[in-house]
C-alpha cells in the first residue's frame, strides 16, 4: 500500500476534490492490497487513479452516466488496463446482477459517489452548466431521453417552476423568478444560460445579490438537479449499493449541498 503522498505524487496535473480525504477513510479497509472497489460517479478517473495507486493489485469498476467522461477517464488510465473496468450508466442502476453481467466481483470493499458534478461540466461540456459561457440550456449528463432544461423553462407551470427553485435550489426569490419566467416565454424563449441569468440578474435587487456569487447559481443548481432526477437516483442507489458491501466495507459519499445529506 502506498502512502497518501505517494499517491498524490503520481498524479500532480488533476487532484479531484476531497481525494486525501477518501484515501484516509478507505484506509480503513486495512493492509490488504487487493480490494475490490466501485467508483460511481468516474468523471474523468481521478479518484479511482488515487485509490489504484493506494491499493496497488486493487480492483475497479468505474460508471458513470455520461458517456463523454467515461471516455475520459479510459484515456486517462489505460496504463491500469489490467485492473480497470468501465460501465456506461447511472449509479442507481447498479445491483448483483449488473456485477455478474459485467464479470465483475458481486461484494465488494469500497464505493465512492461523488455527488454533483464536475468541473469539467461546468467549463467544458458546452451543455450550459455553468453561468459563466453563453450555452445552450441543456443541462443532461446523459443526453438520452430526459427532458432539457431549456425544455423545462418552456414547458412547466409557473407553480412547478416555483416548487423546483425552492426545493432544489432553496432559493428566496423562487416565485418572483418562476413569474419573470413565465412572462419572459411569452415573449421571447429562454434558450442560453445568458438568457436565464440576465432574466436572474433582473428579478432580484441588485442588494440581495450574494456577495461572492452569481445570483442565479441556485436557479442553475436547481435546474440541473430536475433535468438529471439526482436526488431519486441517490435515494434509489442507497437501496442497492450497501448490499454489495462486503464485511467491514466502506460506502463512502462526497456531497456538495445540504439536498444530498
Amino acid at each position: 500500500m502506498k502512502t497518501l503522498s505517494e499517491s498524490f505524487e503520481l498524479q500532480p496535473t488533476h487532484i479531484p476534490v476531497m481525494t486525501e480525504e477518501v484515501l484516509k477513510i478507505f484506509d480503513f479497509l486495512g493492509d490488504s492490497q487487493s480490494k475490490i472497489f466501485l467508483d460511481c460517479t468516474a468523471g474523468e478517473g481521478g479518484h479511482s487513479i488515487a485509490i489504484l495507486d493506494y491499493f496497488p493489485n486493487s480492483k475497479i469498476l468505474l460508471i458513470d452516466r455520461d458517456v463523454e467522461m467515461l471516455e475520459r477517464a479510459k484515456e486517462r488510465l489505460s496504463k491500469y488496463k489490467d485492473r480497470t473496468y468501465f460501465y456506461n450508466c447511472n449509479y442507481s442502476q447498479i445491483d448483483e446482477n449488473l456485477l455478474t453481467e459485467l464479470h465483475f466481483p458481486k461484494s465488494v470493499d469500497g464505493i465512492l459517489i461523488d455527488a454533483g458534478i464536475s468541473m469539467t461540466h461546468y467549463l467544458k461540456s458546452n451543455r450550459g452548466f455553468g453561468i459563466k459561457q453563453d450555452e445552450d440550456l441543456d443541462m443532461r449528463l446523459d443526453c438520452n431521453g430526459t427532458v432539457t432544461a431549456k425544455e423545462i423553462l418552456k414547458n412547466y407551470s409557473e407553480k412547478k417552476l416555483e416548487e423546483i427553485f425552492l426545493n432544489y435550489g432553496e432559493e428566496n426569490w423562487s416565485r418572483k423568478i418562476a413569474e419573470k419566467i413565465v412572462e419572459e416565454r411569452r415573449r421571447n424563449p429562454i434558450q442560453t444560460t445568458f438568457d436565464l441569468s440576465k432574466l436572474i440578474e433582473r428579478t432580484i435587487p441588485r442588494k440581495f445579490w450574494p456577495p461572492k456569487s452569481h445570483p442565479g447559481v441556485r436557479i442553475f443548481q436547481a435546474l440541473r438537479i430536475e433535468v438529471n432526477s439526482e436526488l431519486k437516483h441517490l435515494s434509489d442507489a442507497f437501496q442497492n449499493l450497501p448490499k454489495l458491501l462486503n464485511k467491514n466495507g466502506i460506502l463512502c459519499i462526497i456531497s456538495f449541498h445540504s439536498l444530498e445529506d
